[in-house]
């Protein structure tokens, strides 16, 4: 009887040690990363203690530094990863990487950043970038790269260094034939730089800022917004945003009126592109990010995280396990506001199964200000808005039953905050949770 005790008491034990190894084992930790930004090494202004330094400052736990690849020679790129290693311990990471640099007009823009990669150079050669092997030169007439193939080369390059590919400020210009693992969804530095160019033209600050935000959109809407009636300096009624960005863009550098899209080439959404993955036509999926393309990674207003990402790993803190997140979708994309969405208990970027037509979505916000209230949240499924809600507070948690899932989809979530004080406006955006309707 005694030997039985001991026996039961002994599986029990080990039951207990399993359980709390599974509960530990699904224990996620939010840290926070900007994964664009430059040094001195390219066209930054900052080192890399100067971009460890605002990004302790603003609550980050990682960067990733990503200057320009064609502007780099053996001795540079050693010396960033050298400082890069310096400037990490167990609580911050500063990871190298670069950015291959194609077109470079305000639009129709092929800049791909490479993310864990130990080499940005081609062959045996000790100065050669993959842009420099496979050139993808400015394109005017707007519909899209050049030579498309030449950015699936760059991309074939980064993945056989085993790296993540993010195609960056795409403003809807991202192919499937690309193949790569991530899209900026926001970029800081490109609504910056379109709100410097309105306010050039004429324009008041609010319709500036109303640009900015408008052709960034263009990754996330695609063709939603390119036709709408817009005021142009000089024009007496509003003309097609298509065609004041044409007429706009003959008087910034490289001074050719540029399209942004055509009838041969239109603009492509994230959600096209995630539904690609979901019919069966892309055989991964490319997950959102945001990210502050700083510049000005020196000075005391520096971009450094003012977009950033929320990343939600399971092991701590490491170049690997942030690595393997990003290109899983474990992370959302913000300007200010956190969030954590599941499905059925699956995390962004994983997939949950329903067998019963029903998915539970669980969904937690956070202005994450004492003055910044939330003012709209969408949760969209397999592109179309499923569901607003105005909650008018700090934070907001909720579960929703979709009692109508009837086939393989996905759902996503956009929030918008305001400040009240500022009259600022804040954004987020979660990665998908897909949902799949087991055969």
């Amino acid at each position: 009887m005694k030997t039985r005790i001991l026996f039961i008491s002994f599986v029990t034990a080990l039951l207990i040690v399993f359980v709390t190894g599974i509960a530990i084992a699904k224990e996620l930790t939010l840290f926070y990363y900007d994964g664009h930004m430059h040094t001195v090494r390219s066209d930054g202004s900052g080192s890399v203690a100067d971009i460890k330094a605002t990004a302790i400052s603003r609550g980050l736990s990682a960067v990733i530094i990503t200057d320009h690849c064609y502007e780099l020679d053996r001795a540079e790129w050693d010396s960033l990863v050298a400082e890069c290693a310096a400037a990490s311990d167990s609580t911050f990471l500063a990871l190298p990487g670069f950015e291959v640099t194609g077109s470079d007009g305000i639009f129709n823009r092929t800049h791909v950043n490479a993310l864990g990669v130990d080499d940005p150079f081609v062959g045996d050669d000790d100065c050669l970038c993959p842009e420099e092997v496979w050139p993808s030169p400015l394109n005017p007439a707007g519909t899209g790269a050049v030579y498309p193939e030449n950015v699936t080369k760059w991309v074939d390059y980064i993945h056989s260094k085993g790296g993540i590919a993010v195609h960056n400020h795409p403003s809807g210009t991202t192919l499937l034939s690309y193949g790569v693992n991530n899209m900026e969804v926001y970029n800081q530095s490109h609504v910056d730089d379109v709100i410097g160019y309105a306010q050039q033209l004429g324009y008041p600050p609010n319709q500036a800022w109303a640009f900015g935000i408008t052709l960034n959109n263009f990754a996330l809407y695609g063709e939603r917004d390119a036709n709408m009636l817009v005021p142009f300096p000089g024009y007496p009624t509003p003309i097609p945003l298509r065609m004041a960005l044409y007429i706009a863009t003959q008087y910034f550098p490289p001074y050719i009126g540029q399209w942004l899209g055509a009838p041969q080439a239109p603009l492509n959404s994230w959600d096209n592109l995630l539904m690609a993955y979901v019919n069966g036509t892309a055989e991964t999926p490319i997950f959102g990010l945001a990210n502050s393309d700083a510049h000005n990674t020196g000075a005391v207003d520096s971009d450094v995280g003012v977009a950033k990402n929320g990343v939600y790993l399971k092991k701590g803190l490491t170049a690997k396990e942030l690595y393997n997140a990003i290109k899983a979708g474990h992370t959302f994309g913000t300007t200010g506001p956190s969030l954590a969405l599941k499905v059925n208990g699956e995390l962004m970027g994983d997939t949950a199964y329903v067998s019963d037509g029903s998915a539970d979505i669980s969904l937690s916000v956070n202005s994450e200000s004492p003055t910044a209230v939330l003012v709209k949240i969408d949760i969209i499924k397999n592109g179309s808005i499923w569901q607003t809600i105005s909650p008018f507070a700090i934070t907001y948690t909720t579960t929703l039953e979709d009692a109508g899932v009837t086939c393989d989809g996905y759902y996503r979530v956009e929030v918008t905050s305001l400040d009240v004080v500022s009259g600022s406006y804040y954004f987020a955006w979660s990665n998908p949770v897909f949902v799949r309707i087991p055969d």
